[in-house]
């Protein structure tokens, strides 16, 4: 009987699949566009990496698109940093497939003034609006008010966040109509929609619904 293969074999033939098909690869990679981007910079990432390559970045940079794609991941040594480059390819991307610039790119800092994300469109000729998300909007206004170890810090922002976003109408018709007919299967009959609501987990409202 043979011998079962080791790790390093297995990771080498891996390795070696993968650069066979390294020109398609990166041909899906950067094919992904969007309507509407995201840039965000986060720590998270980094404080993972390990071996040599530990302490070598301290900020990840991700640009997103509206369907949750990455289009593009930077490491650098300090938040904003690294930018210009990574804004460069994105806006060559575009460029050579002759796509339209993005209507909006929403940013976690530096939204108002002149910025190099301002800098870098303008010289392109896009007409991108620029804004701030949402998100980095409710934590400013939570920074006002209180701090994140505050023991109402969840429910303020609970309700904050009630106060801004509402679900699809469509969506939810369509998931308490799914959650009747699931109810009534149990024998469970509800009669308003305010018995059907009581049912329904955020988990699959998050999952049905935009």
């Amino acid at each position: 009987m043979a011998p079962v293969p080791k790790h390093r074999w297995l990771m080498q033939v891996y390795s070696q699949d993968v650069l066979l098909r390294l020109r398609e690869m990166k041909a899906s990679i950067t094919s992904v566009f969007g309507e509407i981007l995201k840039i965000d910079s986060t720590k998270k990432v980094t404080k993972k990496l390990a071996g040599k390559a530990a302490g070598t970045a301290h900020w990840c940079t991700n640009v997103g698109n509206e369907h949750g794609q990455v289009l593009m991941s930077v490491l650098t040594t300090g938040e904003g940093h690294g930018i210009d480059p990574m804004l460069g390819g994105i806006i060559k991307r575009y460029t050579d497939a002759e796509m339209s610039p993005p209507s909006i790119v929403y940013v976690d800092r530096d939204c108002c003034g002149t910025t190099p994300l301002r800098q870098a469109l303008t010289k392109a000729g896009w007409k991108t609006h620029i804004r701030l998300d949402v998100w980095h909007f409710m934590r400013g206004i939570s920074t006002g008010c209180t701090t994140d170890s505050h023991r109402l810090y969840a429910t303020f922002m609970g309700l904050l966040s009630n106060a801004l976003f509402q679900w699809d109408h469509d969506d939810l018709d369509h998931l308490k109509k799914a959650k009747a007919g699931e109810l009534k299967h149990q024998l469970i009959n509800c009669k308003t929609d305010n018995e059907i609501m009581s049912r329904l987990r955020r988990p699959e409202m998050a999952l049905h619904c935009r």
